[in-house]
């Protein structure tokens, strides 16, 4: 890090008068709390728009673009540390992260921090951490972490990268004093694989807010519904990242396997993800022969996204690593019935309001079971969902959580 870089910001924190609450909580992995780039960062709304424990202040890191946007500013009584890190491609989130671990240690020497707690969200600076435990220890600093999910096992991944996220995860589990995990099936993972001493290992889930039903169609909405040709209660819903440990060959299979009528929409970024992987899809499935499955592309727009969950005769959920995935948990808020792919980690979150599947013909089961579904039992389904998420996955439910975790350590 250039020396000019490291002084910006430290002259930043040297004028900065921080406000005198009893605990606090250092968010690091965050590419910003005002910015919105993905699971991470909402994960950071969900959370700060919901805190209510007045004991607890949290400090959360914001990457900029350039040093004249370095500053710390408050807002919805979070502080948001704006860093500038120019590094770019895969080195760049891992600098940033030990960057600001850094400037953490920094912090709460020069302002005399009280009960500092840095929470590290993911598993990419495990090494740089395991060097440096003893200084944080000698700070006064607990660390906390959220690993996510099992990283290692993605294979969009190469198998080198793969194996230091391995062993960047053993080594950030071993330097840290507790670990929450989102997931019970990530926290019995993580209990199997560490040998010897462990961290405390705590679950809290990721959360969601159950939205109401939606009323009467917009038109934008019927000029989406309109342009991929679908009907309420007429297709089956299949939305995420199109990489292959979510299973797109099987359920293209599976799907084209089943009797159903319907149509399949698939929602997912399948032209700019992996285009060689799509290939591959297209190779083995020829899922362009049949005239049900529906290539949308990607959607960001929440209204209609709404229309589009409620109005689903389905969901098809083939997440098979990671821990509470986000996108199942909005699914199960809003689609009566979640077809998921059978692991652990969803069947923490699924249990009985949903079906599983693990191969193709099981899945060609499931739609054709879900296809003869009275009205009477596809609403049951949906009411049990909802309650099952209002009640483990609420994020007041979770924020009460953390509060919990957070105090414990301290």
């Amino acid at each position: 890090m250039p020396k000019k870089k490291k002084e910006n910001i430290k002259q930043i924190i040297d004028k900065y008068t921080a406000p005198n609450k009893p605990i606090n909580v250092f968010m690091i992995g965050l590419r910003g709390y005002t910015q919105n780039y993905g699971g991470w960062e909402a994960f950071a709304h969900g959370l700060f728009d919901n805190w209510h424990d007045e004991d607890i202040q949290w400090w959360a890191y914001e990457r900029v673009d350039s040093p004249d946007k370095e500053e710390i500013i408050e807002v919805n009584n979070i502080i948001c540390i704006r860093v500038y890190e120019g590094e770019t491609g895969s080195s760049a989130m891992p600098k940033y992260d030990y960057h600001c671990t850094n400037l953490t240690c920094y912090l709460v020497k020069k302002l005399n921090i009280s009960n500092p707690i840095m929470l590290h969200l993911g598993v990419r600076i495990g090494p740089l951490l395991w060097l440096n435990k003893r200084k944080y220890k000698r700070l006064g600093i607990k660390m906390a972490e959220n690993p996510a999910g099992a990283e290692w096992r993605r294979t969009k991944w190469g198998k080198i990268l793969q194996i230091y996220l391995y062993i960047s995860a053993i080594m950030m589990a071993k330097s840290t004093d507790c670990m929450i995990c989102d997931n019970e099936g990530i926290r019995d993972l993580y209990a199997r694989m560490l040998k010897g001493k462990k961290p405390i290992l705590e679950y809290a889930a990721y959360g969601v807010d159950v939205p109401p039903r939606v009323g009467e169609m917009p038109s934008k909405v019927q000029d989406f519904f309109d342009r991929w040709g679908i009907k309420k209660d007429e297709y089956y819903l299949v939305l995420g990242r199109f990489v292959p440990e979510n299973n797109y060959e099987m359920m293209f299979k599976g799907f084209m396997e089943s009797h159903t009528a319907r149509k399949l929409l698939v929602i997912t970024n399948y032209e700019t993800e992996l285009p060689k992987f799509h290939e591959h899809i297209k190779a083995s499935t020829h899922y362009e022969t049949d005239g049900r499955i529906i290539m949308a592309g990607t959607l960001y727009d929440s209204e209609i996204l709404h229309y589009v969950r409620q109005y689903a005769h389905g969901y098809i959920h083939g997440h098979s690593v990671g821990g509470t995935n986000p996108g199942l948990l909005e699914a199960m808020a809003e689609t009566d019935v979640n077809i998921l792919y059978d692991a652990v980690f969803n069947r923490h979150v699924g249990r009985d309001a949903t079906l599983f599947f693990d191969d193709e013909g099981s899945l060609a089961q499931c739609i054709d079971i879900v296809d003869e579904m009275s009205t009477e039992k596809i609403k049951n389904y949906g009411v049990s969902a909802r309650e099952i998420m209002i009640k483990d996955f609420s994020w007041q439910h979770i924020v009460d959580e953390y509060s919990r975790i957070v105090k414990s350590l301290v």
